[in-house]
């Protein structure tokens, strides 16, 4: 029977030792697991050896092996602290105010507070072993359920409106997920400035939406799926290439979304397809460039969006809800656009580049709808570049808990993420 693995503050005995030295012991446990956590968030899993670990946190190769026995722990330990986290801080906000709407912005407040260190990203659970997965898996659903519990009293109490209280806990876990992201992807989005504009941006957004009023809520006039490829030519060689390769990163795209990119081999892209990992090859050099294709891909999908969502809308506030709503439906359906995860800074520096060029002109872009909508008097005052960024939060998170029958309706999904950017979670 195997055994429950140990958590750090389990790994030594410690009784006996004086308090002096035990706690110095903890605080350089905790340091050395925030230090690896920014370096996963930020390089991913597998280009972030040991060595670099212990020279970010000042400990000498032994001195590390002392606390942990090698990587894929190290990675459990990070996760585990994250969800730790969560859940004194969901745990803390039941305490601490008594209605529903009180309890969600108590949790956000304190898991938004700018002094906290780094969060690990839960997007590679699948990396791990069993065990360690499914104590990961477990206490993260916990966490998810809670805040969900959370909702539901809201709408019990009257202090929320109704709403589906599970899209809406996904869509703040996303939000509080993208916030730890955003600061690698985005250009000047670092510091606690930063944080603080995060957290009060999101506690805002949650009690009084960004629209004015439930009738700005307007049926989406897109459908993602008329952004799927087209019609080929089977008979033509290079039609039939193109094909194939499309559906090659569509499909790597949806493992990287659900899984993580650390998490999802090769083997996994071609057992998928129905094909042979040598079909893989012979379309892509290696697992680095068929990561690099699917954003690529990812950022011509997402361009076409706000293009579209310029055309259809007619206020701001209509433009960038619907591409909200577009962004939604991509990442339900079978599109979904490769989101960006941890570990870009293992990406090569031209491409690495260019992406994070992309993602600013697309937040560029999605403050510009929101200006337009306060300028027009559809949408409320707001931090506008903060706002921008939540809301690939919400949709990005998407594939990591729903189900293959969530993936039937999302036009179901964008209409409560548009509903929860319009009017919040407050009872009107």
């Amino acid at each position: 029977m195997s055994q429950i693995p140990k958590t750090f503050s389990e790994r030594s005995d410690t009784a006996g030792e004086p308090a002096g030295r035990t706690r110095k012991r903890g605080l350089k446990r905790e340091a050395l697991l925030a230090q690896a956590t920014q370096l996963f968030n930020l390089r991913g899993i597998a280009a972030t050896s040991l060595r670099d670990i212990a020279a970010e946190a000042g400990l000498t190769r032994a001195a590390l092996y002392y606390y942990v026995d090698d990587r894929a722990e190290l990675v459990f330990q990070c996760y585990m602290r994250a969800c730790d986290q969560t859940a004194e801080d969901l745990a803390i906000a039941s305490e601490t105010a008594g209605d529903g709407l009180g309890q969600v912005l108590a949790f956000v407040e304190r898991a938004a507070a700018p002094d906290r260190p780094p969060a690990a990203v839960l997007s590679e659970i699948g990396y791990l072993a069993s065990p360690h997965r499914e104590l990961v898996e477990a206490a993260n659903r916990r966490n998810a359920a809670h805040l969900e519990a959370m909702i539901e009293l809201g709408i019990r109490d009257g202090g929320i409106r109704l709403c589906d209280a599970k899209i809406a806990a996904q869509s703040i876990i996303g939000m509080l997920s993208w916030a730890q992201l955003s600061p690698y992807w985005v250009l000047g989005a670092k510091g606690r400035s930063f944080r603080a504009r995060t957290g009060a941006a999101l506690l805002d957004l949650l009690k009084n939406g960004i629209g004015r009023g439930a009738r700005n809520i307007q049926p989406c006039p897109i459908d993602a799926q008329s952004f799927l490829p087209g019609r080929f030519n089977a008979f033509d060689r290079r039609e039939a290439a193109e094909m194939k390769t499309a559906q090659l990163v569509m499909t790597a795209s949806q493992l990287f979304n659900r899984n993580g990119i650390e998490a999802t081999s090769l083997d996994d892209v071609s057992a998928a397809l129905g094909a042979t990992k040598g079909v893989v090859y012979h379309y892509m050099q290696d697992k680095t460039d068929l990561v690099v294709r699917c954003y690529e891909r990812a950022f011509d999908l997402f361009e076409a969006f706000v293009q579209a969502a310029k055309t259809q809308g007619a206020t701001g506030f209509e433009r960038s809800m619907i591409g909200v709503h577009v962004n939604t439906q991509a990442q339900v359906g079978e599109l979904s656009p490769l989101m960006p995860q941890p570990g870009l800074d293992a990406l090569p520096a031209m491409h690495r580049q260019a992406f994070v060029r992309r993602a600013n002109r697309l937040r560029t872009q999605f403050s510009a709808f929101t200006r337009q909508g306060i300028a027009d008097g559809s949408c409320r005052p707001c931090d506008v570049p903060i706002v921008a960024q939540l809301g690939a939060g919400a949709f990005g998170w998407l594939p990591k808990w729903i189900t293959p029958d969530d993936a039937r309706d999302p036009r179901r999904f964008g209409d409560e993420i548009v509903a929860l950017f319009t009017l919040g979670l407050k009872a009107s």
